[in-house]
């Protein structure tokens, strides 16, 4: 294959490494005529994507797959241009090396609800992205593909590392999915703000809190002398009891006070109303009453708006994790060296952050054909862990790109248990990095100093659960006297039905 192709096949892999594709809402797929729309407001190919493109290889890889396969990760079409361009480029790499083997873009905004009756249907696109939360749950329930014999047609079996294997497979060893990226959360930093409230050391770097009650006294301090939001939340949907679970884990809210836990009978309870959670949530209702450092639009602000407000200068610290590092930079015009990525805050119950990731699992009707033509195409846009050294050339102009559109290029989380493609991202990474790491160092160190201790999420309906604690937030960050303890005991009960009606015997 020629050299050229190479590179391109290789510029989304590090668009994803660096951060640049981030999970996102909407619909729509590409027009009948199999291009893409321009996304409106979007950056347009730069010339040399656009020559990648024209340079399309010919070389037929397996002529003898005959399926269609339905693509539920593909971009919508509000997605950037480049990226779209990008998509329309490998459709025509997929056709090119795989001829009768026909594609059909469907971009899919999973969540388990609108997953679960697609998949009984046959609806479903044959590749979808679930959060880990949920594959097995998916597993348990039959709504995915066993795809263990086309992983082990790619070599991918002996690149698994054993936490995946435990998350993506059943009790006989066998594989629905494969991993597609991974994050730690933490907080991103404002530093225009930090430095606009004096809060810069003699090295002129911002003093990032490190405990949840710094965090909002620096709040604080923030509103005082900016009037800007010290913290921005978005406690719309299910993002802000997402984002509270990390803060009650910091408050003690695990194992005898876990949020949710299995009885005697193997029946699940929910646990909203220990004194951690409790302790966590009055912390909560005092950012907006003692402290009043968060944004005003809060109960509005979804995962995208509080990226906008950050990046746009109307807050100065928001809790958000390595890959969307690209979201209030090159996507809000926040210059890198104003940006930092820093640990989560502790709290009086410990240091944890939470860590999660999005796999690529099957809908339960693919064939086995179909998983390897789905892997083939997975393989073209570089998410495989695959190493040559033209891939290692495209891996670079890739980083390259990057860097030139205002991403911070930073050490990767690794996916796969491939020390060398590992050592081959960190080291391209190092090599065009845009940043002063002292603005990110402490967030990499703290994920093997033992400094912070890294968890999954809770282990059942995860989003419903983080859909009532955000009600929770809603009632108390609007509503001056709302009781912090009535407030969780009805979740908790709300909760506890779904349970009920959904898993217990």
């Amino acid at each position: 294959m020629k050299k050229r192709v190479f590179r391109l096949l290789t510029i989304l892999a590090f668009f994803t490494l660096f951060g640049v594709l981030a999970a996102c809402g909407g619909g729509g797929t590409s027009g009948a005529d199999g291009h893409t729309p321009t996304a409106p407001g979007g950056v347009e190919p730069s010339e040399e994507v656009r020559e990648e493109i024209r340079d399309i290889a010919t070389d037929v890889v397996n002529a003898d797959l005959n399926v269609t396969i339905t693509l539920g990760n593909w971009p919508p079409d509000t997605a950037p241009a480049q990226e779209l361009a990008l998509f329309d480029g490998f459709r025509e790499v997929m056709r090119a090396q795989y001829p009768n083997v026909t594609v059909i873009p469907a971009f899919f905004s999973y969540t388990l609800a609108n997953y679960l009756p697609m998949a009984r249907g046959g609806t479903a696109p044959n590749l979808f992205q679930p959060p880990f939360t949920d594959p097995q749950l998916l597993i348990n329930q039959g709504l995915v593909a066993d795809v263990t014999d086309a992983l082990a047609e790619f070599g991918l079996l002996e690149k698994f590392s054993p936490s995946y294997i435990e998350l993506l497979g059943d009790e006989n060893g066998r594989l629905f999915g494969l991993p597609r990226d991974g994050y730690v959360l933490g907080m991103h930093i404002n530093i225009d703000l930090f430095r606009e409230a004096g809060l810069m050391d003699e090295n002129d770097l911002p003093l990032i809190p490190t405990t949840l009650h710094e965090m909002a006294e620096t709040g604080r301090i923030i509103r005082e002398r900016t009037g800007a939001a010290g913290l921005v939340f978005p406690a719309s949907e299910t993002f802000g009891g997402w984002l509270f679970s990390n803060m009650a884990w910091n408050f003690g809210a695990f194992g005898e006070h876990a949020m949710q836990y299995q009885d005697a009978d193997g029946n699940w309870r929910a646990n909203f109303t220990s004194p951690p959670m409790v302790e966590a949530m009055y912390f909560m209702r005092s950012l907006r009453w003692d402290y009043d450092i968060l944004n005003a639009d809060a109960t509005t602000t979804d995962w995208a708006g509080s990226h906008n407000i950050l990046g746009t200068g109307r807050a100065a610290m928001n809790f958000a994790a390595n890959d969307s590092v690209a979201e209030p930079t090159a996507g809000r015009g926040l210059p890198v060296d104003s940006f930092a990525l820093a640990p989560f805050p502790a709290g009086p119950g410990g240091s944890f952050a939470l860590t999660g990731g999005t796999a690529f699992m099957f809908s339960p009707d693919t064939s086995h054909d179909q998983a390897l033509a789905i892997l083939g195409f997975l393989q073209i846009i570089g998410v495989l862990p695959v190493i040559t050294d033209d891939t290692v050339a495209a891996m670079r102009a890739g980083a390259i790109s990057a860097r030139d559109r205002g991403v911070p290029v930073l050490p990767p989380i690794p996916a796969w248990n491939d020390e060398e493609f590992i050592a081959q991202q960190r080291a391209i990474a190092a090599e065009f990095s845009n940043v002063d790491m002292r603005l990110y160092d402490d967030f990499f160190d703290s994920l093997v100093d033992g400094r912070i201790s890294l968890r999954g999420e809770e282990p059942v309906f995860t989003q419903q659960m983080y859909r009532e604690l955000t009600a929770v937030i809603q009632r108390l960050i609007t509503r001056e006297i709302a009781d912090v303890l009535t407030a969780l005991e009805q979740a908790e009960g709300r909760f506890q039905e779904f349970l009920d009606d959904m898993i217990n015997r």
